[in-house]
């Protein structure tokens, strides 16, 4: 289970503790569309009449796009997705097809691995080879929803290829309006602005698909970027105003997963694809907004407990006795937070 499928049980370990320690979610929501109605409305998929766009993967997809212009191309869920394609679903797809798509799969990492650059790589390519790579993502996505379902899932494009499919064939199959709608999303990235701003950082700020001390406690939760100690969440939503409690946890939880602080992270942040824009708040006033009451180490630590029953040898932190947070302050009208102006 990712960490977004524990929080969509009420009851899970890290569900629990975060509407206990992090109750305020309506004041960090109502913070985030003030500050969303500055920015223009979000660019949409471009599709014909009856066809319902794939959400979902498009959110993938563009975040596999975004990683390439960071010079990290490849990540361990399409290289284990490649892998656990052998499972398949009750003999779906067969064995045949199978082999097809786990062929073309590794071709595909031969070719996304020529991106791999710690200089990072042009947030638009020319018009071809845009095409292409874009493609390439979103059939990376698909061998990462793989990973994430442990196997075959019905309805997976990459089962509907012929057993005889080649790399190119699975690019081809790949929706025009797909390519479209990423282009889209990656000339907003490219005009001056946050992401090109990220994208320019030296390689060692540059973080794609990190890991936590507890993610192992929550199906092993990888998050989408830190990037200056920034954590940042992709969001490729149509209706950002719609930013709800789960996408708040989400970044609450990875935030409280780095148990030891492996990532020195400063701030937090959704990064809003189909607007280029990017909403932020200091850890700080992250967690005074969620009405925490207690400093971040103490609520790394007793987070770590809850979710491992103290297994890890120490006793349950004093939340009790523990410094109480500050309340942030309101921002100003003036103010300017990290990136958080759209040119």
């Amino acid at each position: 289970m990712s960490l977004t499928s524990h929080l969509k049980d009420p009851r899970s370990a890290i569900s629990l503790f975060l509407a206990e320690q992090l109750p305020n979610t309506r004041a960090l929501q109502a913070d985030y569309r003030k500050r969303l109605s500055r920015f223009p409305v979000p660019v949409r998929p471009r599709v014909e009449a009856g066809l319902r766009p794939e959400y979902r993967m498009l959110g993938h997809t563009i975040d596999h796009r975004l990683r390439i212009s960071l010079g990290a191309p490849t990540g361990s869920p399409i290289k284990e997705g490649i892998e656990r394609a052998v499972l398949d679903d009750d003999g779906w797809p067969s064995r045949k097809v199978i082999h097809a798509v786990q062929r073309a799969g590794g071709r595909m990492v031969e070719e996304l691995a020529r991106y791999e650059s710690d200089a990072g790589q042009p947030l638009c390519l020319e018009t071809a080879d845009e095409d292409r790579l874009i493609r390439l993502c979103h059939v990376a996505s698909s061998f990462e929803a793989i990973f994430r379902h442990c196997g075959w899932m019905r309805g997976n494009s990459l089962g509907l290829c012929t057993a005889e499919a080649s790399l190119e064939d699975l690019l081809e199959a790949v929706p025009d309006y797909v390519v479209d709608d990423i282009r889209q999303q990656m000339q907003l990235a490219a005009r001056p602005g946050p992401f090109e701003d990220l994208r320019l950082l030296p390689a060692e700020a540059r973080i794609c698909g990190p890991v936590f001390d507890g993610s192992r406690h929550v199906g092993g939760a990888d998050a989408d970027f830190i990037l200056d100690g920034a954590l940042i969440d992709c969001k490729a939503t149509i209706r950002p105003e719609r930013v709800d409690r789960a996408a708040v946890y989400q970044l609450a939880g990875y935030l409280l997963l780095d148990h030891g602080d492996a990532h020195a992270i400063s701030s937090v942040a959704l990064y809003l694809s189909r607007q280029g824009a990017l909403i932020d708040w200091s850890v700080e006033d992250f967690l005074g907004l969620l009405g925490a009451r207690h400093q971040l180490p103490v609520l790394r630590e007793a987070c770590r407990h809850a979710l491992t029953d103290g297994r890890h040898g120490s006793p349950p932190p004093p939340l009790d006795s523990s410094p109480p947070l500050p309340r942030p302050r309101p921002a100003s009208a003036d103010q300017q937070l990290l990136f958080d102006e759209l040119s």
